[in-house]
């Protein structure tokens, strides 16, 4: 059985999936007249450059029998290497071409956060919010027909782990459920920060900074992958609490980067990277 808690908790964060990067749009829109054109356009790049061309490079590097496939799943780090390259360069370039060349009239620095928020809204409905609707659909079932009846049920679904799924529904708990909406969090304000970073590299002419967010979107793939490739379920709780660190980590290196950038960005002098620990400026948005 899964508690109740348990199931209201995943209900809970469902709905805070759902609502929660539009909600904050509409406010954007309607308290700092920003444009929804970029928070539409970021949904559109996320799904090309952080769904689509990963699962083209995936298909080269990773398919059985190719031998670059058999050395990058050989050990974790060469498996959290490549995705972290991957996952950084291939998402991060996307973010600067859309600044670059689409959306090149959109020069104030609220296109950055309308963008983030449309491009962390598809990648947390898409990584995370379809996970929550199988776990709540298999909690149901689970509770009203038992382990039998939800493996009579479900037992034709290919790629899924019934096992697997029935063991962590029936040992998460409410607080381990905490620690990973938490994460969850987290990467959703990653990406508003690593929008910023990419937006003032793209309007500013200044490309460093477009390694830096594709370094820090890299080292914020690797607990994750670690995860993957150890088979870890997220139901210890002092790996769930090391990983937590570990992405907040990442996100305040980020958040440093970026609130600098944002509140100097009308600013005529041009904040190169050596210049971001400077006495000038402080991390602070207006």
């Amino acid at each position: 059985m899964v508690s109740d808690a348990v199931v209201i908790s995943l209900y809970t964060l469902l709905i805070m999936m759902l609502t929660f990067p539009l909600m904050i749009a509409i406010c954007l829109k309607i308290r700092r007249k920003t444009k929804f054109i970029p928070f539409l356009l970021g949904l559109l790049v996320y799904f090309t450059f952080a769904i689509v061309c990963p699962t083209f490079v995936h298909t080269i590097f990773l398919n059985q029998g190719r031998p670059t496939s058999a050395f990058l799943n050989s050990n974790v780090i060469s498996y959290s290497a490549y995705y972290a390259i991957v996952v950084g360069i291939l998402e991060e370039l996307g973010i600067f071409v859309a600044f670059k060349k689409i959306l090149v009239n959109y020069d104030k620095k609220d296109t950055a956060l309308m963008y983030g928020l449309g491009h962390a809204g598809l990648d947390i409905l898409f990584m995370n919010a379809l996970s929550i609707v199988v776990f709540i659909i298999f909690a149901t079932a689970l509770n009203e027909k038992g382990v039998e009846g939800l493996k009579e049920i479900y037992s034709d679904i290919d790629g899924v782990d019934l096992d697997k799924n029935i063991e962590y529904l029936t040992s998460i708990t409410v607080v381990q459920l905490f620690l990973q909406a938490l994460r969850y969090i987290l990467f959703f304000v990653f990406h508003i920060f690593a929008s910023i970073i990419v937006f003032y590299a793209a309007k500013k002419s200044t490309i460093q900074y477009y390694w830096i967010a594709v370094v820090l979107r890299g080292l914020l793939t690797i607990p994750g992958s670690i995860e993957k490739f150890e088979n870890l379920d997220g139901t210890d709780i002092p790996q769930t609490v090391i990983m937590v660190i570990c992405v907040l980590a990442i996100v305040a290196m980020a958040g440093f980067i970026a609130l600098k950038l944002y509140k100097n960005y009308d600013s005529e002098q041009i904040i190169m990277p050596r210049d971001l620990f400077s006495k000038g400026t402080s991390p602070k948005m207006y």
